[in-house]
C-alpha cells in the first residue's frame, strides 16, 4: 500500500519521460522561458516553464505572436490568454510544476479547454488495452463539475491507497450510469460484455468482479461504478481479515452521536491495547476497522462475541445516545451500533471509494486526532482527499502489518468469561 504521499502519475523506468498537451500563459523575457498552464476544474494552474525543444525559428515564433496578443506585462513578464497549446515532455510533476519540460510540437488544433489536469492524468496511465474510455466530458457530480474524466483521474491518482482493500476480494458495485443524481443499481454479476483480462470469482450463482489492478479499477471507472463494496474475508478463506463496527447516527445533523461513539471506543481499544482506525463512511456516520493478523484463526464468531460486548457495554453506559435496535423505528433519534453486519457475505465500503451522493464523499481513513467536534462528513470529499493525500500520508498505511494480539487476548478472556457464566 503506498504509505507516503500522493504522486499523480504511475512510476516508470528512471529514462522514460511523461507527455502531455498544456497552453502557453506567457512569456518571461528575463529568463528567455514559456509559461504553460493546465485547467483544474474552471482554474487555470500554472505548471512552471519551459525553454528548452525549441528550435530557433519555433522560438522567435512563439516570442512574437505573444507579444503580439499580449493581454497584460508585469515586469519581464508578459500574459497571453489561454490560446496556444503545445505539447511537453517532463520528467516528473511536483507541487504542479513540471520538472525538466522539453517542447515536443505545437497543437494549434487543440482546444486549450481540453488541456486538463484530469486529462493529463489518464493520458499518461497505462492500462490494458481493451480499456476504452466513452464519454469523458459526461458529468458525474453536477454541482462539482466532476465529469467522468475527472472521476478516472481520482480512481488512477487514488489506485495505490485503494486497490489494497479491493484485493484478492469479491466486489458488490453500485453503478451509476447517468451520473448522480440519477438511476442506481447493484451489481454483482460481472456482465457478458466486460473485457477478457477482468477476473471473477464464482460464489453461489454469481460471478463476481475482482479488481486486482488499475486496468480493472479504470474499467470500472468507465461504468460509472461509484460505490465498492468488499467482504471482510479474501478469496478461498472464511475467516475475517478485520473487524468492522459500523456507528450509523439517525442524520448527518446527527453525526457528532459517531464522534462520540468512536471516542469511547477508542477508550476502550487502549485499555485493551487494540490497534484501529477509524474512517468517514462518506454517507452519515462512521466505521471503525479493526485489523486482523494474516495468521490469525479468529472465526466470525469469535469476532461476534467481542463486537456484541462493546455494543452492548456502550448502550449500558450511555443508553440515551447509542442503542442496538435494528428496526429504525425503533431508534428514538439514537446512534446505532451496528454489529451485526459483520459477517460472511455482508459487504462494507471499502477505504477511498466514492459514495453515490451529490456532495462527491469519499469514505476517508483517518487518523484518530481527527475524530473531535470539528469534523464533518462534507468536508471528504474528491477535491479534498486528494489534496489531503499530498499533505499527510494514509492514516491507513501499514493496516495489514498489523498483528493486533491484543485483540485476540481479549476474545479470549470475554470466551472464557461467557463459559464460565453459562
Amino acid at each position: 500500500m503506498g504509505s507516503g504521499l500522493l504522486h499523480p502519475f504511475p512510476k516508470r523506468r528512471q529514462r522514460e519521460r511523461y507527455r502531455g498537451i498544456f497552453f502557453i500563459l506567457g512569456l518571461n523575457a528575463a529568463t528567455d522561458s514559456f509559461a504553460v498552464g493546465l485547467y483544474e476544474g474552471r482554474t487555470i494552474v500554472p505548471m512552471g516553464a519551459f525553454l528548452r525543444g525549441l528550435n530557433a525559428r519555433d522560438k522567435e515564433t512563439l516570442r512574437q505572436t505573444i507579444q503580439q496578443n499580449q493581454i497584460q506585462s508585469e515586469g519581464a513578464f508578459i500574459a497571453v490568454a489561454p490560446a496556444i497549446c503545445v505539447e511537453l515532455s517532463f520528467q516528473a510533476v511536483e507541487q504542479r510544476e513540471l520538472i525538466d519540460p522539453a517542447f515536443i510540437s505545437f497543437q494549434l488544433a487543440v482546444p486549450s479547454a481540453e488541456c486538463t489536469w484530469d486529462k493529463l492524468i489518464r493520458d499518461n496511465t497505462i492500462v490494458h488495452s481493451e480499456v476504452r474510455i466513452t464519454h469523458p466530458e459526461k458529468l458525474v457530480w453536477k454541482d462539482l463539475h466532476i465529469d467522468k474524466e475527472g472521476y478516472l483521474a481520482y480512481l488512477i491518482q487514488i489506485s495505490p491507497y485503494m486497490l489494497p482493500f479491493l484485493q484478492n476480494r469479491t466486489l458488490t458495485l453500485i453503478r451509476y450510469p447517468q451520473g448522480i443524481p440519477g438511476e442506481s443499481f447493484f451489481q454483482k454479476d460481472c456482465p457478458d460484455y466486460a473485457p477478457s483480462f477482468i477476473a471473477t470469482e464464482r460464489e453461489g450463482d454469481k460471478s463476481y468482479i475482482v479488481c486486482n489492478d488499475l486496468s480493472t479499477l479504470c474499467w470500472l471507472g468507465n461504468q460509472l461504478a461509484i460505490e465498492y463494496h468488499i467482504p471482510f474475508q479474501a478469496i478461498g478463506n472464511d475467516r475475517p481479515l478485520e473487524i468492522v463496527l459500523d456507528l450509523d447516527p439517525p442524520s448527518r445533523e446527527k453525526f457528532q452521536l459517531a464522534v462520540k461513539a468512536a471516542t469511547e471506543m477508542k477508550r476502550i481499544f487502549d485499555s485493551f491495547g487494540i490497534i484501529s482506525f477509524p474512517k468517514i463512511s462518506g454517507g452519515k456516520g462512521l466505521q471503525i476497522h479493526i485489523p486482523v493478523s494474516s495468521n490469525s484463526q479468529l472465526t466470525y464468531d469469535d469476532a461476534r462475541v467481542f463486537t456484541s460486548f462493546l455494543a452492548n457495554y456502550l448502550v449500558e453506559q450511555f443508553p440515551d445516545d447509542f442503542t442496538i435496535e435494528r428496526l429504525k423505528k425503533n431508534r428514538g433519534g439514537r446512534l446505532y451500533i451496528d454489529y451485526i453486519q459483520h459477517a460472511a457475505g455482508k459487504t462494507i465500503i471499502s477505504p477511498y471509494s466514492t459514495r453515490g451522493n451529490e456532495d462527491a464523499t469519499v469514505a476517508t481513513p483517518l487518523y484518530w486526532e481527527e475524530v473531535n467536534e470539528q469534523l464533518s462528513v462534507r468536508t471528504f470529499n474528491i477535491p479534498y482527499v486528494l489534496d489531503r493525500l499530498t499533505r499527510v500520508a494514509c492514516p491507513m498505511s501499514d493496516f495489514f502489518k498489523q498483528e493486533n494480539k491484543g485483540l485476540e487476548q481479549v476474545i479470549a478472556k470475554l470466551k472464557e468469561r461467557s463459559i464460565v457464566r453459562s
